[in-house]
């Protein structure tokens, strides 16, 4: 019996032992094979870690560097600069621009001021190298962050870069002008610094013997000026300071309003109404333009929605969008996520391309131009003739529009040759069906001219000022009653609001025929 229970104990042992030794082995297998998963995951981990690295590092490069040049841009300089001036030294802020690029493009093409830009910038690659941070921080402006504040050395430095560019072209010279700031506070903004750099390059005058300033006192007070207008103007903007005149652009064939620009002012509390043209130039490079042309696209949003509204027929509105624009991905998506939001279409919006900016030959421009006419935006050259009167941007640009610059048509009509490329310019631009404006029509020789010789539609102080909404609206009620006759008086808006007894003006005019 006893011999019978220890045979059945062995038994049992035997089969636990078996039975273990096979879930060690069954679980030395499913850890072997987990672990073979897990390195096999930590190498594809791995791998894919290191390809996101790599795009990261690709989008740093790219976010980084300045597409027409290939070196760093604002963005990589601000950066680099904010680590070079934790360390104890004297620095000095050394800017300049081809003073002449207007010039080259105009002579010699937009793709010859690129070049000489880009010549500009391997230059300063192969002279700087290691002995400052350098970058293309706006079209035509290079920043150079030196350890130095000696100024025989800044000098030498600028005679060096000046000398250097004096060899681009044995046709034509290329031209400098350098601003130059000595940091004295290296914790402030380099945004600043870079603000207060341009504000002394743009001081050298033209007939001033050297191509260079420095950034003194009497520039320190204007920056603070345009510092507090800044301050001001952010304010402004939250308490809606600012408001949109506009200013009719007329049917030559109808005399009927065909659109409005639309226009800011700016309703300062202690200088009262300001134009433009004093405040635009202190925020073109800074957030801040960006900021009023939001609040400006949104406010010709709503005009032309209550207009609808109000069962009153709607006029397209031109919106003039600035060069900082034309490379962000962002512009056209807040466009349309305004007119979605106002229920409009997108025809009632024309958008002023400034002929600068398309003329560069920014290949990126280009594309962004035809993008827009893909997405079924309406668009036009501003200020055409103020520059380079480049030709080819008419057939290059699915534009539907071009705009004659004020200063090229003025210029333009007071000789006969003038007058002949007026009428040959527009007539290329019907044929290939572009709709013609002109701006800064002032005299009624002016405006019969343009009807004269084919031109759509004008706008000026001949027609009318740029005036509020409500005056706006009641001078289109007016003028929709009334025809249009060339070589005849025809009331102006500036009659109507003077109330000149139009009636007799007609009638003396008739005389006189």
């Amino acid at each position: 019996m006893i011999f019978f229970l220890v045979t059945v104990i062995i038994i049992i042992m035997a089969g636990v032992i078996f039975y273990l030794r096979d879930q060690l082995k069954w679980q030395h297998r499913y850890y072997k094979d987990k672990s073979s998963r897990l390195a096999q995951d930590k190498r594809k981990n791995a791998e894919k870690i290191e390809e996101l690295q790599k795009s990261v590092e690709g989008l740093h490069e790219i976010a980084y560097t300045d597409v027409t040049t290939k070196i760093g841009n604002r963005d990589y300089f601000i950066t680099h600069a904010i680590k070079l001036l934790q360390k104890e030294c004297d620095y000095t802020l050394i800017g300049f621009g081809i003073s002449n690029i207007a010039t080259i493009n105009r002579l010699y093409g937009p793709a010859e001021g690129d070049k000489a830009v880009c010549y500009a910038a391997h230059m300063l690659e192969e002279m700087i190298n290691h002995r400052g941070l350098y970058a293309h921080v706006q079209s035509n402006l290079f920043a150079l962050l030196v350890e130095t504040q000696e100024e025989r050395g800044i000098c030498g430095l600028i005679e060096e870069i000046t000398a250097e560019m004096g060899k681009y072209s044995d046709i034509f010279q290329v031209e400098l002008q350098f601003g130059v700031y000595y940091i004295a506070d290296r914790k402030e903004k380099v945004s600043e610094m870079l603000s207060r750099m341009v504000l002394a390059q743009r001081s050298v005058g033209k007939n001033s013997p050297v191509n260079y300033a420095f950034f003194d006192e009497e520039l320190n007070q204007k920056f603070e000026e345009n510092k507090k207008m800044c301050a001001e103007m952010e304010k402004a903007l939250d308490e809606r300071k600012f408001v949109m005149y506009l200013q009719p652009m007329v049917d030559l064939h109808s005399y009927y309003i065909y659109s409005a620009e639309a226009l800011v002012r700016w309703e300062h509390e202690e200088k009262g109404l300001l134009s433009p043209y004093a405040f635009l130039p202190v925020f073109e490079n800074t957030n801040l333009m960006l900021k009023l042309d939001y609040y400006m696209w949104e406010e010709a949003c709503k005009t032309i929605r209550r207009w609808i509204d109000n069962k009153l027929e709607p006029l397209p509105l031109m919106l003039n969008i600035s060069p900082i624009h034309l490379n962000s991905s962002q512009f056209i998506d807040i466009l349309s996520n305004l007119l979605e939001r106002y229920k409009l279409k997108k025809e009632m919006l024309v958008l002023e391309l400034p002929e600068r900016a398309l003329s560069t030959g920014d290949a990126q421009v280009k594309d962004f131009v035809r993008e827009l006419a893909n997405r079924g935006f309406h668009s036009l050259i501003d200020n055409f003739g103020s520059m380079h009167s480049p030709v080819n941007l008419l057939r290059e640009l699915p534009v539907s529009m071009v705009k004659l610059d004020r200063k090229f048509l003025n210029e333009n009509v007071k000789s006969k040759e003038g007058l002949t490329i007026l009428r040959y310019l527009i007539a290329m631009a019907k044929e290939i069906d572009l709709t013609v404006l002109a701006e800064g029509v002032e005299t009624m020789k002016q405006a019969n001219f343009l009807t004269e010789i084919g031109c759509d539609i004008a706008q000026g102080y001949f027609f009318s000022k740029p005036v509020p909404l409500r005056e706006f609206d009641q001078l289109n009620k007016k003028i929709s009653r009334m025809g249009f006759h060339p070589n005849e008086y025809y009331p102006t808006f500036t009659d109507m609001e003077n109330g000149i007894d139009i009636m007799e003006k007609m009638l003396k005019s008739a005389e006189k025929r």
